[in-house]
């Protein structure tokens, strides 16, 4: 009840930052993993059943059941969806709190909340009706209580990860040999295959029950040929695994993480303790079961697939220094120095033609507000939707993205048949020689900007010419 309460401002900041963004439509991977999925469900009345291929990623669509029961029994509406998210934002804040305590102490765990919060990654998803969020927030259930030999929470923490998503099942497998390595190294073998194994059970019965099931219904699983990101599957050679590589990299550097790296390096050189073995450990096992889809496919290097290693990254800093800094005031300097250096990675916008995940960083925010006036623009001149081409994110009904009855959607961006184009740096598949062709011969009609974010409309020359 003690930490309840000191865990109580957190817990109204999330219900704030809930509150800020209830009404945004959904965004990025989150309008098939979480509303299309909940649309599925709630159309057949909460009647399980396997997912039309075109929606069906492999992952356990259990966040989407979850999401259409919340709009069955109070409310189908956008804030109801974002307001479905503040239980797990506050098992994150639980989560960080009982970590940092357990490796520091509970009058400086409170440091470590800001940290993770303000890192693009977690704030950018954070604002998203996300199963990422609710993974995480497992993860560090899972953790906590392996760390703590709490073995009903470990066992509740990775079942939860199971039906999370795929990559809820790579993290327990990361966990599994973590435990393993972890209590040969201590030397209780006979307590991992006796007690410990057996925290495993309910997660591996319903992974492998859930695989098997879409096996027999769907004859796939983690994706198939025909779905629209088999692309990203797609294996690659040497050469693919050398690029892959240098992206991994750029993920672990990039949206102010350099910072976090630079004083890691700052404490290797000058300080007299080493980094915790627990802690590097279990990063070390999170890293490479995280990494290596991302190193033998094509594209599956988004920065949220590797939150929870993002995270243990913070929690060995956090505890380094702690352990290292004697100074109180120092502490807290350092401790202030690392979160506005994290939180500053929500300001860097890429130039146009390198791709960004704008669903990790709060840069994205502005987006939302574009895309309504540049949408009421297209209404004033009644501009048929059908003859505006765009990209992702942006083809999708409002149905799907503002829970409304409107069912037009834009088309695929093709110069020679769109009469209109609707772009915004938020669209990666728009690429730098698509604007100088828009901007050798087209005609921009409406453009507006807010932060680091645009949005443009574009008049074919065709129509120029017939208006003539």
């Amino acid at each position: 009840m003690q930490s309840f309460f000191r865990l109580l401002p957190f817990y109204l900041f999330a219900l704030g930052w809930c509150w800020a963004v209830k009404d945004d439509p959904f965004f990025w991977d989150t309008v098939q993993l979480a509303s299309k999925h909940a649309h599925f469900f709630y159309g057949r009345h909460l009647k399980w059943a396997l997912l039309p291929p075109e929606i069906d990623s492999g992952h356990p669509p259990v966040f989407g059941y979850l999401l259409a029961i919340v709009w069955r029994f109070w409310g189908y509406s956008l804030p109801t969806a974002h307001f479905m998210m503040f239980p797990f934002l506050c098992l994150n804040i639980w989560g960080i709190y009982r970590l940092a305590s357990r490796v520091t102490h509970a009058d400086w765990a409170f440091w470590l909340i800001p940290v993770v919060f303000l890192d693009p990654v977690f704030a950018g998803q954070s604002v998203l009706v996300s199963p990422d969020i609710v993974l995480l927030g497992f993860f560090m259930l899972s953790v906590e209580g392996l760390l703590g030999w709490k073995r009903r929470q470990l066992a509740i923490g990775l079942l939860g990860l199971v039906l999370t998503s795929m990559r809820g099942m790579m993290c327990v497998a990361g966990l599994g040999i973590f435990m393993a390595i972890w209590f040969w190294i201590e030397r209780r073998k006979w307590q991992f295959w006796a007690q410990g194994a057996l925290c495993f059970l309910p997660a591996f019965i319903f992974g492998i029950s859930f695989l098997a099931w879409h096996y027999h219904m769907a004859g796939w699983i983690g994706y198939h040929t025909g779905s629209t990101w088999a692309p990203a599957f797609k294996t690659v050679g040497l050469a693919g695994i050398g690029r892959n590589f240098l992206i991994l990299i750029w993920r672990w550097l990039d949206f102010g993480r350099v910072g976090e790296w630079m004083l890691l390096g700052l404490l290797w050189k000058y300080s007299p303790l080493k980094p915790p073995k627990p802690l590097i450990v279990l990063w070390a096992c999170m890293v490479v079961l995280l990494s290596f889809s991302a190193l033998k496919y094509q594209n599956l290097s988004a920065h949220r697939y590797f939150l929870p290693a993002f995270f243990l990254l913070h929690l060995l800093t956090f505890q380094w220094i702690y352990a290292t800094v004697t100074s109180p005031r120092f502490k807290r300097l350092i401790y202030t120095v690392l979160t506005i250096l994290l939180a500053s990675g929500n300001l860097w916008i890429y130039p146009l033609g390198v791709s960004m995940d704008w669903d990790s960083t709060l840069a994205h925010l502005p987006f939302h507000p574009l895309r309504a006036r540049a949408c009421r623009f297209l209404d004033a001149h009644r501009i048929d939707y059908k003859t505006v081409g765009t990209a992702f994110p942006n083809i999708n009904t409002g149905v799907f993205l503002q829970l409304n009855e409107d069912t037009r959607q834009m088309s695929n961006i093709q110069f020679d048949y769109n009469a209109y184009i609707f772009v915004s740096n938020v669209m990666n598949e728009v690429e730098r020689l698509d604007y100088r062709r828009l901007e050798g011969s087209w005609n921009c009609i409406w453009q507006e900007k807010a932060g680091g974010v645009f949005v443009q409309i574009w008049e074919s020359p065709k129509r120029k010419e017939q208006a003539r």
